[in-house]
C-alpha cells in the first residue's frame, strides 16, 4: 500500500506538509489552514489518523497558555494560537460528524468524540478567559454535532455506557450553552447560540408528518419511550424551552440597540425554518412574530429606516416562501393572514401574478369548453345531415366519408374533441394578454351567432339541384323552428317560476296621514303573522333536529372556523331578482324577507316633512310593541348558532340599520337616552347588543374549548390518559373582532361589553386583544377601548392587568388622549401608596396585639408566637407588594416612554413609611431592567432625585448596572460618577456601578469604600458587593481588578480614607468570601501571590504581615510562607522602613514562635531591643531560646540575658 501514490501514508504527508506551512508563518496563514481543512473533507479516511490529535493539541494550546496567565489578561501571542485553534476546531467538528465506516464505529469513533466533549466542556469552562473566536468555533461544533449524537445513541445499545457517558455530558453542555444565550451581549456570538436554540428546537420535538423532509435531523419522535438513559420528556421540555428562548431573543422596543441587524435577520431566519420544519408550531410563533414586527416599527427612533426595511424584506420574503412550501397548506390562512399585515411590494407582486395566472387559466378554460362545445355540436349537425341524406338515399354531392362540407377533408369524429383541446391549451399558454382580449371578443361572438347557425345548416351543403336538395332544406328549416320555440317556452316557464319581482316602496308621500296608517297597520299584521309562521318553523326543526340534522340554520362543528358561503364554480354566488340567495335556506330566506318588511315598516311611518315618526307614541300595549316581542323567537334562533349564522346576522343588522338611517338621518336620536323603547333605534340597539352577547360568548366558549387537556392514548396501558396542553400563547378566536368591524354601528355600552372577558384570567387575553385591535381599526371607538383598558389596568389579576397595561401604553405619548393615561396612572399610583400604607398600619396593629398578650411560657409557645409574627409580617409584606404592583404597575409602564413619570415615584417614596419603602425597592427592579437597553435616559430623573431616597436611587443604578446581566455602558458609569461628584453622594453610588469601572477608577474608590466599615453588618455587605464586582469578568471583557490586584491595592491604595483596623477588617472580608457551592472565592494561591508582589516592592506596607496572619488563622495553613516573608524583609532591612514596621514584624515574631525564633540570630542588637520593646513577652520566649545556645553563640544576646535574669 506504501507503494500507491494516493496511499494513506501520502495523504497523512500532504496534510501535515500543509499544517506546517501554515503555522510556520507569523501569524499563521489562515488561507492554507482553510484549504487543509478542505482537503480533509475531500479524504475523510485522515480524520483517524495523527491529524485529529493535532488538531485536539493546537485547540487546547491555547487554552494552556491562558490557565498560566496569572493576571488573566489577553496575552500577545494569541494572535499566533488562536487560527491554529479555530482549525483544531474545525477538524474536530468534522470527525465526530462524518459518519465512520462499519470496522471504525466501536473502535476509533468513540475514542474522537471523547476528546471532542472534553475539549469542548474545557473550553467553556475557560470561557472567561478563551478568545470568543475560538468559542464561537467551538458552539457552532457542538450545534451541527448534537443532532448527530442523539441519532447514534439511539442507534447504539441501550447498555453501552459509553455512549451513555458521552450524551449526560453533552446534556450538560447543552445546558450551559442554553444559559449562555440568555446572558451574552456579543452579536456575534449570539449568532451561534441562536442556531443553537433552533436546533434543540427542531430534534426535540415531534415530526407529526411522516412525509415531511426531515433532512435527516432525528426528531422526538424517533427516541424510543422506555430509554433507560434518554428522558423523552425532559428532552420534549427542552425543546419547548428553546421556541420560548428563540421569541425572548427578538429584541423588543428598548433594547434592539443590543443587537446589530444580522443578529436579528439571523433570530427571524431561525424562527421562520422552523415553522418550516415543524408546522405545528406555525399559528403560535407566527402570532409572535407578527407582534414584535408591529413593535419595532412602532419605535422608529431605535431603528433608523434603512434597518427597518431591511427587517421587512428579509420578513417578507422569508414568509413568502415558506407560504408557497406544499407542506404548509394547512397553514395558508395564518401565512396569507401575516402578510397582509407585513405588506409590502413582494406579497403584493406575487398576488397580482397568482390573479392574473388565475384569470388566464379561467379564460382559456371557458375557451376550451366553448370550442369543445362547438366541436360537439358540428359533430351533431354532421350526425344529423348523414341521416337525412340515409333517408333520401344517397349523400349530397361532394361529400365523401372523411369529407366535411366542400370537400375539405375534416378531423375525426373521434377523439377529436380531446386532441384538439389539447393543442388549444397547449397554444393558449404562449398568447399574450391581449391577444387573448381578442380571442374573448371573438369567443363572445360565436356565442351570439348560435342561434343563427342553426337557422342556416342547409347553407353548408354545397348546391344540390332537384327535389332532394329542397326536401333537404325544407327538413332543416323544421327541425331548427321546432327546436328555437321549445327552447322559448322552457325559458319563459324558468323566468316566470324564479322571477317574485323587486321589493319596492309606495310613494308614502303622496299618501294622507290616513292611508299611510292603514298601509302600516296592513303591514304590521302581515308582519306578525309571518312572524308566527316562521316560529312555527324554527319549532318544527327543533323537534326533527332531535333525531338528526336540524333543517333550519345549520350548526358549525368547527368553532374556529366559520362556514364558508357556497359559490359556483366560477366564484359568484347565485341570486333572485329580489336580492335573496337561492342557496341561503328557506328559513334563512324568510328571516331576512320578515326583517325587511320590519324595516320598511318603520321608514313608512316616517314623515319627511315633519321629520316626525309615528312610533314615538308607541305604548306597550301598541301594535309596535307587539311586533317587537313577536320577533324574539326569530333573535333567539340565530343567537344559538350565532357562529353559523353570523353572516345572516350582520346582514339583518344592516337592514334595520337602513331603516334607522332612513328616519334619522342625522342619526340624532341613535346614542338618546329617552327614545321610545319601541322605535327602530331600540330595536337595533336590542338587536345589537344581545348578538354582540352571543358573539363574546361564543369566541370565549371556543377559548375554553381550545384550552382543555387533551386525551392522548397511553402507549404502556393502551388506555386513554388527560395530559395537560403544551404551553403556549392563547389561541384567539376573532369572531368579537369580526362583529365589531363588520357591525354598522356599536355604541360605546355595547363595546364595553368586551370588559367581561376581562373579568376572567381565562379569557382576559381575548378581552384586551380585541379591545386593542377594534381600536386600531374601528376609530370612533378608541374612547370607550381606552377607558376599559385603564380600568382593568389596575386588576389584581396579574395577567389581565399585564395585557391591559401593554395595550394602553402603547398608546401613549402617540394619541391625543395621553394625558387621560398619564393622569389615571398617577392617580391610581397614589391610590396604590394609600392602600399600602393602610396595609402597614393594619399589620402594625395585628403585631401590636400579640405582643401585648400575656408573655409565652415555654420554648414551644415562645417559638410559636415569633412563628405568628414573622407570618403576620410576611403578609403585610406580600399585601403592600400586591397594592403598590396592581395600581402602580401601569405609571412604572408609562416611565419607559416618559421617564420623567419616575421622579413621581421618588416622591412617594420620601413620604412613605419603612415597609412602604422597601416595597418600593422589590417593585422597582422589573421597570429598571425593561429600560437597562438605554440606561442613560434614566440619569436625568437620578440626577435630582430628592433628599431622603438614597436607597431608591441605589437600587435603580444597581439593577442597570449589575442585575441586568451586562456590562454596563460608559455613558451610564461616566454619568453616575458626575451625579456623585456635583451632589456629594457617599460611596454606595459608586460601588452600585463598579462593575463598569475603569481600572484607575477602581483603585481611587478602594480606600473610600474601605472607610465605610464600622464592624456592622450592613457596611461589610457593601464592601463584599464591591469586590465581587471589581473582580467579576464577562465573555470578551476582563474583571476590572483580578483577585491579586484587588488584594495588592488593599495595602497600596488606601491612603488616607482609611484606617488600618477598617483595612484588616476588609482583608478579613476579602478572605471570607465564597462562590454559591460553599468553596473559597480566592484561593490561597492569589494570597501568595499578592503577598510575594507585595514583598518584592520598594514600599513594603506593614499590613502586609497582618494578611499572612489572617489567612493562616482562617485556613489553617503552614507557617513556612510567613517565615519565608520574614526572611525576605530581613533580606531587605525592614528595621529601616520604619517603626511600623518593625512593630508589625515583632508581633508576627511572637505569634508564630517559636517556628520563627531562628530568625532573631542575624537580626542587629538594636532592632532586636525595638522588637522586645514593642512586644515584651518576646524577652523570655527568647531567652528561653538563647539559653540553649553555646556560649559564643550567646555572646549576641547578652544584653537580653542579663535583663530576664535581673528582672527574676
Amino acid at each position: 500500500m506504501s507503494s500507491h501514490p494516493t496511499s494513506k501514508e501520502t495523504l497523512l504527508a500532504e496534510a501535515n506538509n500543509l499544517y506546517t506551512q501554515a503555522v510556520h508563518e507569523v501569524p499563521p496563514n489562515r488561507t492554507t489552514l482553510d484549504n487543509l481543512v478542505n482537503y480533509l473533507r475531500r479524504n475523510p479516511s485522515l480524520y483517524y489518523s495523527s491529524l485529529f490529535t493535532t488538531a485536539y493539541d493546537a485547540a487546547q494550546t491555547i487554552l494552556g497558555i491562558l490557565q498560566d496567565n496569572d493576571d488573566g489578561h489577553v496575552d500577545d501571542s494569541l494572535q499566533i494560537l488562536t487560527p491554529p485553534a479555530v482549525w483544531g476546531w474545525a477538524v474536530m467538528e468534522d470527525s465526530v460528524c462524518y459518519r465512520p465506516p462499519v470496522h471504525l464505529r466501536q473502535s476509533e469513533y468513540p475514542q474522537l468524540v471523547d476528546k471532542f466533549i472534553n475539549m469542548a466542556m474545557l473550553t467553556l469552562n475557560n470561557i472567561d478567559i478563551t478568545p470568543g473566536q475560538v468559542v464561537r468555533r467551538a458552539v457552532q461544533a457542538l450545534t451541527r454535532f448534537w443532532p448527530i449524537l442523539v441519532d447514534v445513541v439511539i442507534a447504539e445499545s441501550p447498555d453501552n455506557v459509553v455512549w451513555k457517558r458521552h450524551f449526560e455530558n453533552m446534556l450538560t453542555l447543552a445546558k450551559r450553552i442554553v444559559a449562555l444565550s440568555r446572558h451574552s451581549d456579543d452579536p456575534s456570538m449570539q449568532v451561534h447560540l441562536t442556531k443553537f436554540l433552533e436546533v434543540e428546537a427542531i430534534i426535540f420535538s415531534p415530526l407529526l408528518r411522516p412525509g415531511l423532509d426531515s433532512r435527516g435531523i432525528v426528531d422526538l419522535s424517533k427516541i424510543p419511550e422506555s430509554h433507560p438513559y434518554i428522558n423523552k420528556t425532559e428532552l420534549g421540555r427542552r425543546g419547548e424551552s428553546a421556541r420560548v428562548e428563540l421569541v425572548h431573543l427578538l429584541p423588543n422596543s428598548d433594547n434592539l440597540h443590543l443587537c446589530n441587524i444580522s443578529f436579528i435577520t439571523g433570530i427571524v431566519s431561525s424562527i421562520i425554518y422552523l415553522m418550516n420544519m415543524r408546522p405545528q408550531f406555525c399559528a403560535q410563533l407566527l402570532e409572535k412574530l407578527t407582534e414584535w414586527y408591529a413593535i419595532i416599527n412602532s419605535s422608529g427612533q431605535t431603528l433608523t429606516h434603512s434597518q427597518l426595511v431591511i427587517i421587512g424584506k428579509t420578513l417578507r420574503i422569508m414568509l413568502l416562501h415558506l407560504y408557497t412550501r406544499k407542506h404548509m397548506s394547512g397553514y395558508a390562512e395564518e401565512l396569507e393572514s401575516t402578510l397582509d399585515r407585513i405588506g409590502g411590494p413582494d406579497w403584493a407582486a406575487w398576488q397580482e401574478r397568482q390573479a392574473r395566472e388565475k384569470e388566464r387559466r379561467e379564460r382559456q378554460r371557458i375557451k376550451d369548453r366553448e370550442n369543445l362545445a362547438r366541436q360537439q355540436q358540428q359533430q351533431q349537425q354532421q350526425q344529423q345531415q348523414q341521416q337525412q341524406g340515409n333517408r333520401q338515399g344517397r349523400w349530397p354531392a361532394g361529400k365523401e366519408a372523411g369529407h366535411g362540407p366542400g370537400g375539405q377533408r375534416s378531423m375525426p369524429t373521434t377523439g377529436s374533441g380531446a386532441r384538439q383541446h389539447k393543442r388549444i391549451s397547449r397554444f393558449a399558454e404562449d398568447e399574450d394578454e391581449e391577444y387573448q382580449s381578442r380571442m374573448l371578443e371573438e369567443n363572445a361572438k360565436r356565442v351570439k351567432l348560435d342561434k343563427a347557425e342553426d337557422g342556416a345548416l342547409v347553407t353548408a351543403f354545397p348546391p344540390a339541384a332537384g327535389a332532394n336538395a329542397l326536401s333537404l332544406r325544407q327538413t332543416a328549416n323544421t327541425t331548427s323552428v321546432a327546436v328555437n320555440e321549445n327552447d322559448k317556452e322552457m325559458e319563459a316557464e324558468v323566468r316566470k317560476a324564479i322571477n317574485t319581482g323587486p321589493f319596492e316602496l309606495q310613494l308614502t308621500q303622496q299618501l294622507s296621514a290616513e292611508e299611510r296608517q292603514l298601509l302600516i297597520v296592513d303591514a304590521m299584521k302581515r308582519i306578525i303573522a309571518s312572524s308566527k309562521a316562521i316560529e312555527k318553523f324554527i319549532a318544527s326543526n327543533r323537534v326533527h333536529s332531535q333525531g338528526g340534522a336540524s333543517a333550519g340554520l345549520a350548526r358549525n362543528p368547527d368553532p374556529l372556523k366559520p362556514r364558508a358561503l357556497e359559490t359556483t364554480e366560477l366564484g359568484a354566488q347565485p341570486s333572485l331578482s329580489n336580492g335573496l340567495s337561492t342557496n341561503a335556506g328557506v328559513l334563512e330566506d324568510s328571516i331576512l324577507l320578515l326583517v325587511r318588511m320590519i324595516s320598511n315598516c318603520y321608514m313608512m311611518s316616517f314623515n319627511p316633512a315633519s321629520q316626525v315618526s309615528s312610533t314615538e307614541d308607541a305604548g306597550p300595549s301598541s301594535r309596535w310593541a307587539e311586533m317587537h316581542a313577536c320577533i324574539d323567537s326569530v333573535l333567539e334562533e340565530i343567537k344559538l348558532s350565532i357562529r353559523s349564522s353570523y353572516g345572516l346576522a350582520i346582514l339583518l343588522l344592516y337592514e334595520i340599520w337602513l331603516a334607522v338611517a332612513g328616519t334619522d338621518p342625522h342619526l340624532e336620536h341613535i346614542k338618546s337616552e329617552t327614545a321610545n323603547k319601541y322605535s327602530i333605534h331600540a330595536l337595533y340597539s336590542r338587536w345589537c347588543g344581545q348578538i354582540f352577547d352571543a358573539v363574546i360568548q361564543c369566541s370565549i366558549e371556543a377559548m375554553q374549548a381550545h384550552s382543555q387537556a387533551q386525551v392522548v392514548p397511553d402507549m404502556a396501558s393502551g388506555t386513554a390518559a388527560a395530559v395537560p396542553p403544551v404551553p403556549s400563547a392563547p389561541v384567539i378566536d376573532r369572531l368579537a373582532l369580526d362583529f365589531i368591524l363588520d357591525v354598522p354601528y356599536l355604541s360605546d355600552a355595547h363595546f364595553q361589553k368586551l370588559e367581561h372577558c376581562l373579568k376572567s384570567p381565562a379569557t382576559a387575553a381575548l378581552g384586551f386583544w380585541t379591545i386593542e385591535k377594534a381600536m386600531d381599526m374601528r376609530p370612533p371607538l378608541f374612547k370607550a377601548g381606552i377607558n376599559s383598558l385603564l380600568a382593568f389596568s389596575v386588576s389584581y389579576d396579574r395577567t389581565t392587568r399585564i395585557g391591559c397595561i401593554r395595550a394602553a401604553k402603547k398608546y401613549f405619548t402617540t394619541s391625543s388622549d395621553s394625558g387621560l393615561i398619564e393622569k389615571f396612572a398617577q392617580t391610581s399610583f397614589k391610590h396604590g401608596v394609600q392602600n399600602a400604607e393602610a396595609t402597614t398600619v393594619k399589620t402594625k396593629e395585628a403585631i401590636t396585639k400579640i405582643r401585648s398578650l400575656e408573655p409565652a411560657v415555654g420554648p414551644e409557645a415562645v417559638a410559636q408566637r415569633e412563628a405568628d409574627l414573622a407570618k403576620l409580617k410576611l403578609k403585610g409584606d406580600t399585601d403592600i407588594d400586591m397594592e403598590l404592583a396592581t395600581h402602580g404597575e401601569i405609571l412604572l409602564a408609562l416611565c419607559t416612554r416618559k421617564m420623567d413619570l419616575l421622579s413621581v415615584v421618588f416622591d412617594a417614596y420620601v413620604s412613605s413609611s419603612v415597609p412602604v419603602r422597601l416595597g418600593f425597592v422589590r417593585l422597582i427592579g422589573p421597570l429598571v431592567k425593561s429600560v437597562s437597553g438605554t440606561p442613560t435616559r434614566i440619569l436625568p430623573v437620578l440626577a435630582k432625585f430628592p433628599a431622603g431616597a438614597e436607597t431608591l436611587a441605589i437600587k435603580v443604578i444597581k439593577v442597570l448596572a449589575v442585575e441586568s446581566a451586562a456590562v454596563p455602558s460608559k455613558d451610564l458609569v461616566q454619568g453616575i460618577l458626575q451625579i456623585q461628584a456635583e451632589r456629594n453622594l457617599d460611596p454606595r453610588f459608586v460601588v452600585a456601578i463598579s462593575i463598569g469601572l475603569k481600572k484607575a477608577e477602581a483603585l481611587e474608590w478602594i480606600g473610600k469604600v474601605t472607610g465605610l466599615l464600622d464592624g456592622q453588618e450592613q457596611p461589610k455587605a457593601i464592601v463584599r458587593d464591591f469586590f465581587l464586582q471589581l473582580t467579576t469578568s464577562f465573555p470578551g471583557r476582563p474583571s476590572v481588578l483580578s483577585p491579586t490586584e484587588l488584594l495588592v491595592a488593599l495595602h497600596n491604595n488606601l491612603g488616607t480614607d482609611a484606617t488600618d483596623s477598617q483595612a484588616i477588617e476588609a482583608i478579613s472580608i476579602y478572605e471570607s468570601m465564597v462562590k454559591e457551592n460553599g468553596t473559597r472565592l480566592f484561593s490561597s494561591e492569589v494570597f501568595n501571590a499578592a503577598l510575594n508582589q507585595l514583598v518584592s516592592q520598594e514600599n513594603i506596607p506593614p499590613l502586609m504581615l497582618r494578611t499572612a496572619e489572617i489567612q493562616y488563622k482562617k485556613r489553617n495553613g503552614s507557617v513556612g510562607p510567613i517565615i519565608s516573608l520574614l526572611i525576605k524583609l530581613k533580606e531587605k532591612e525592614f528595621w529601616k522602613l520604619g517603626e511600623p514596621m518593625v512593630r508589625e514584624v515583632a508581633h508576627t515574631l511572637l505569634e508564630f514562635q517559636p517556628g520563627t525564633l531562628s530568625l532573631v540570630k542575624s537580626l542587629p542588637k538594636l532592632t532586636l531591643k525595638k522588637i522586645v520593646a514593642f512586644e515584651p513577652d518576646l524577652s523570655q520566649i527568647i531567652y528561653k531560646y538563647v539559653i540553649k545556645m553555646s556560649h559564643k553563640d550567646q555572646d549576641h544576646f547578652r544584653w537580653l540575658i542579663k535583663a530576664v535574669e535581673k528582672g527574676a
